[in-house]
């Protein structure tokens, strides 16, 4: 991979960007964007999937991987645009693409008739079975039986529209690495910094939408009134549309020819086999993997057994987003230079700790608080966007010239693709222990023992992965080192692609059949067998 050795160290030509003036502050709003619509879709996944339309635990865990499904496919999207451009030009108009297909499936979701909630009355979600058994079975007697197989549909356009928004964030990426690789060492990092630290502000004000749009009774709420699911979706759809335009006229971009198909992919294959590549890539997996496995039962739990209101729900979400905010802001001031391996095993080790105190106080029923369970996570969010700030820089690192759609695509699709994996890990592994909602609102000992389980479990998932932590270099230099002198290996290279490729199709075949009541009992889904 070419390197450019200038005198400040930075990795290409130009200066270091203005990310305001007019030919870059169209980048800063394609994130702006993405985030909106990134956090309003899995946000209706509590309120609506959860508790409207009552789905099991496991069925939500698979919808808020589904919608986060096509993050797994930003390499294809970079190869599609660095090799085709339109009318010579390789990000804009796959943005405006991109978002005419997200706002096209908004504007279908808006169209969509939504079944009656299955509590016929919002206060049959919270009758306690063993001190009134009989008021229980009268509430499921009239309770909406269909609505928990109706949830799938949703779900799907969902995932339809994350494709086009992912789109444009990828091609908003391949600009990014551009104008990061413009700036020197010393300050290398800022740009992401800035794009990061929008499109997460924009998150906080997608959740505030769903927290107030979807809080009412039906959806577990407090408020007399709320929005439907295809009033909200029409809302964002119009919402969006002004991103359009501003894609295209407010983002400066050179005219490019387009790249023989052959040599490209031969230029991708010699990158992926170098050590750099395939040694970062490996870490990313498998780390990733194990550390993104969690437990079937917190949605459930977090419904019948803590009674967390949406609007609570999404308030903690929007601190706790806030704290990821701060992560990103103060890495991207006064962590340039950190050690990555340490500050990744600090800040998991304070995360497990933080975790562990407020999941087993409720589980055990030692004391439960809404604010309890939803407040000393918050904590959480501030090593999470450290940590992803530092995933960042290393990509950066490695992205050559003329490839860097499909590269920082590939390098950032496998740390996507490694959750829709660790979820059906996750969704297996818990498939061993009874944890359906029924099951949970009984609150035995047994019920609470099977939940710890599956949450000491995860716990030692997330320690396992810091073990991969000797193939991460510990900062910036260092990975130009392994970058210029790590050599290349067609073995590992070939390996790489096989296991990355196993994995995407495991995880969109498992998690596809995993959404749909008549396949959902398949083991392979994470069920116990049909």
């Amino acid at each position: 991979m070419k390197v450019v050795d200038l005198e400040t160290g930075a990795l290409r030509e130009g200066g270091a960007p203005r990310l305001f003036s007019r030919d870059h502050i169209g980048v800063l709003a394609q994130y702006a964007t993405v985030g909106l619509v990134d956090a309003v879709m899995p946000a209706t996944i509590y309120p609506f999937l959860q508790n409207y339309l009552n789905v099991s635990g496991t069925t939500a865990v698979t919808a808020t991987t589904l919608v986060a499904l096509p993050w797994s496919f930003k390499v294809f999207y970079g190869i599609l645009s660095d090799c085709v451009p339109i009318r010579g030009y390789r990000r804009r108009p796959y943005m405006v693409l991109g978002w005419m297909i997200c706002i096209v499936m908004l504007f279908l979701m808006g169209c969509m008739t939504v079944d009656k909630p299955y509590w016929n009355r919002p206060e049959d979600a919270y009758i306690d079975r063993e001190h009134d058994p009989l008021a229980y079975a009268m509430a499921l007697a009239r309770a909406n039986k269909e609505a928990p197989t109706s949830g799938g549909k949703y779900v799907l356009v969902m995932m339809f529209s994350a494709f086009g928004y992912v789109m444009s964030d990828v091609c908003a990426d391949g600009i990014v690495v551009e104008l990061a690789q413009r700036e020197p060492l010393n300050v290398r990092g800022r740009t992401q910094s800035a794009v990061y630290s929008t499109r997460t502000a924009f998150n906080i004000v997608g959740q505030l939408i769903v927290g107030f749009a979807f809080n009412g009774r039906e959806y577990g709420g407090a408020f007399d009134f709320a929005l439907t699911f295809p009033m909200l979706m029409l809302s964002l759809a119009f919402w969006i549309l002004p991103i359009i335009p501003i894609a295209w006229f407010f983002i400066n971009e050179k005219k490019h020819e387009p790249a023989t198909f052959s040599v490209y992919m031969r230029e991708l294959w010699s990158a992926i086999q170098t050590r750099a590549v395939h040694q970062i890539m490996f870490y990313q997996f498998f780390s990733g993997i194990f550390a993104g496995i969690t437990y079937t039962s917190s949605s459930p739990v977090q419904r019948y057994l803590v009674h967390v209101t949406p609007i609570n729900s999404v308030i903690s979400g929007i601190v706790g987003t806030f704290a990821f905010l701060v992560g990103i802001a103060v890495t991207g001031k006064f962590g340039l230079h950190w050690n990555w391996r340490a500050m990744i095993v600090l800040t998991g080790a304070l995360v497990i700790f933080l975790d562990a105190i407020t999941t087993f106080v409720t589980i055990w029923d030692i004391y439960r608080s809404q604010w309890f369970w939803l407040g000393l996570p918050i904590a959480i969010n501030l090593p999470a966007g450290i940590n992803f700030l530092i995933g960042t820089f290393v990509t950066i690192e490695l992205v050559g010239e003329g490839n860097e759609g499909a590269m920082y695509g590939l390098l950032t699709t496998v740390s996507n693709l490694s959750s829709p994996f660790a979820a059906t890990l996750t969704k297996i592994i818990d498939a061993h222990w009874d944890l359906s909602n029924e099951r949970i609102q009984e609150d035995t000992e047994q019920v609470r023992l099977d939940i710890s389980y599956t949450i000491l479990i995860m716990y030692a998932t997330n320690v396992i992965s810091w073990m991969f932590l000797v193939f991460l270099p510990p900062q910036k230099a260092e990975t130009q080192v392994l970058k210029r002198t790590g050599g290349s290996s067609k073995l590992l290279g070939g390996l790489t692609i096989a296991y990355v490729a196993f994995a995407l199709l495991w995880s969109i075949t498992t998690n596809i059949l995993g959404i749909f009541e008549s396949t959902a009992c398949l083991v392979i889904a994470g069920g116990k067998g049909c």
